[in-house]
């Protein structure tokens, strides 16, 4: 009798549990399609098998706490190409549930295919996550929250330490405080070692992009750069703009780049082996700059300054430039802003940055947490993020600064001057509108 009890219990428990689980779940089991980029995975990972990536074992996590759900993971490169098949993808909705894209004037015009966030959210993310303006409609205060903001770098400039040195100078205790500083440091280091001064890749505009771009808002404030952006004031009489590019093209006239820099495409190796005394960086490759020069002679440069009255003064540039947004037409919201919101989790997200190596964007993330705290690189970082500028991409129309980057290296090497770039800038604008 007591054996028939006890099959009869183990029974109703097994019943019971498999309601449960129905209950997790749904009346079905529950499959979340996931497109993953860069904030997820690094090229690093991307050499190893996909069941050892540490994105991989937090969607595990995932799933165990949540029977009967399954997240169907596709690696992707965030782009122009990837964003164009999404929104194809929605219209059609069969698009992913939960899709990484990049924040700002990027993620702003699909606002009409991603679920509004603000009502789904809980409300201890909002308090525990930092950069939300980043991913809120037109940076507006009140506005349509549309994703998640993830992926938080900071770039700028970063030096080879013993080649500085070499020159006489020494730029933790005395870095170049202008831009004609700047320029009068690279001529020091050109005249006493031979190298390269200053190494980079114009034809990818990462330059541009990390740091030198800086210089543009900097003197003209983002304000002007909107302005610019939709007609409303002109690229030809911006000082900022103009005095921007035309620096960086008297620095490749005056030999204090690389001959090279409007066609070169491998500057990270060249830095790294020694051949180029400054170039940008970011968090996510100062891990292997470290590796190959040292952490005592990798450095970074705070900005040096081009305007004597900045309109905004920052030491990097960065912030979340990336983001996790869900598709309105999901069949699955609340599972899929629970899984965003356990990817964003404190867990998770120490269990991701360690491998991926971006930068903390929560709140009560420490460095220590992470492995950090006795890192003088990251936490010098740390504390220039305090004074950082959002990235300038991010915060103007994707065809703007498309264009940018498609002719930066002939602006660089004297092929277009920064005046004619200007003009073809506003005809850009009028185009659009």
């Amino acid at each position: 009798m007591r054996r028939k009890m006890c099959s009869f219990v183990l029974a109703l428990f097994l019943i019971a549990s498999s309601f449960t689980l129905a209950a997790q779940a749904g009346s079905k089991p529950v499959t979340l399609t996931f497109w993953a980029g860069s904030a997820f995975y690094n090229a690093e990972e991307a050499k190893k098998p996909q069941s050892d990536w540490a994105i991989t074992k937090i969607i595990q996590d995932f799933e165990a706490q949540n029977p009967g759900v399954k997240v169907d993971m596709t690696p992707i490169e965030v782009s122009a190409e990837t964003i164009a098949k999404f929104k194809a993808a929605a219209i059609a909705k069969n698009g992913p549930d939960v899709i990484e894209l990049w924040t700002g004037s990027y993620l702003f015009p699909l606002k009409d295919i991603l679920l509004p966030l603000n009502s789904y959210m809980p409300a201890a993310d909002r308090k525990d996550i930092a950069g939300w303006d980043a991913v809120t409609y037109n940076f507006q205060p009140n506005g349509n929250i549309l994703a998640y903001p993830i992926g938080n770098n900071y770039a700028g400039l970063v030096y080879n330490k013993a080649i500085v040195k070499s020159a006489g100078m020494d730029w933790d205790k005395n870095p170049p405080k202008t831009t004609e500083d700047f320029r009068a440091a690279l001529k020091k280091i050109k005249a006493a070692t031979g190298v390269v001064p200053f190494g980079f890749d114009a034809s990818k505009a990462r330059i541009m992009h990390y740091a030198t771009i800086y210089w543009w808002v900097e003197e003209s404030g983002y304000e002007r750069l909107v302005a610019d952006s939709n007609g409303a004031a002109s690229f030809t009489d911006d000082k900022g703009f103009l005095n921007f590019l035309a620096y960086m093209q008297s620095l490749y006239s005056d030999g204090l780049t690389n001959v090279d820099a409007a066609t070169s495409v491998d500057y990270a190796a060249k830095f790294s082996n020694g051949q180029y005394a400054v170039t940008v960086g970011g968090v996510n490759n100062a891990k292997a700059f470290e590796a190959a020069l040292g952490a005592d002679k990798f450095g970074y440069l705070p900005f040096p300054s081009m305007s004597a009255k900045p309109k905004v003064n920052a030491s990097i540039i960065g912030g979340p430039g990336n983001c996790l947004a869900i598709g309105n037409y999901t069949k699955n919201r609340d599972w899929a802003v629970k899984f965003v919101s356990f990817l964003c989790s404190k867990p998770a997200f120490i269990k991701l940055t360690k491998s991926v190596t971006t930068f903390p964007l929560r709140n009560d993330v420490t460095l220590d947490e992470l492995g950090w705290g006795g890192d003088p690189f990251r936490q010098k970082i740390f504390a220039l993020s305090k004074n950082a500028t959002f990235w300038i991409d991010n915060s103007i129309p994707d065809y703007v600064y498309n264009e940018m980057t498609k002719f930066f290296a002939n602006i660089v090497s004297g092929k277009l001057s920064p005046q004619d770039f200007a003009k073809q800038m506003d005809q850009l604008v009028k185009d659009h509108q």
